[in-house]
């Protein structure tokens, strides 16, 4: 009887440990803008993060002033881009609103980004997204 119950218990905790193993993960993987600027924004927020971090690092006297500025400077320019980015979207956002009739028959913007394109393009040349033919 004991010896039963232990095998019971072994079984039970090997199905127990060994099932997401066997489990399938679907993953979703969806490109519109909204979750790019939400990646820029983290981007822009790990960018900030890093350059504390060094200037914590150069204040106790881990990093030369030498390597603090190099790697300071290539973070700032890192992260005036994706804020350059995070601004051209949101920006072309508004734009896409706001073209309406201003539009002429021949310009052709990005319905994803309102970024402008040419008439015979596939995909925005500024965010990727297909484009849908007219």
């Amino acid at each position: 009887m004991v010896e039963a119950l232990g095998i019971l218990l072994a079984v039970a905790t090997t199905f127990f440990i060994a099932r997401p193993f066997f489990k399938t993960k679907q993953v979703e993987l969806n490109f519109n803008s909204t979750n790019k600027v939400d990646e820029l924004v983290a981007r822009k927020t790990e960018l900030y993060s890093a350059i504390k971090d060094i200037e914590f690092d150069r204040e106790m006297g881990k990093l030369s002033d030498d390597d603090y500025v190099g790697l300071r400077d290539s973070y700032k320019a890192e992260a005036a881009q994706v804020i350059q980015q995070i601004e051209q979207i949101k920006n072309g956002k508004k734009r896409k609103k706001n073209k309406g009739a201003k539009a002429s028959s021949q310009e052709k913007f990005c319905h994803e980004c309102g970024d402008k394109i040419a008439a015979d393009d596939k995909f925005c040349m500024n965010c990727g997204t297909k484009q849908h033919s007219s």
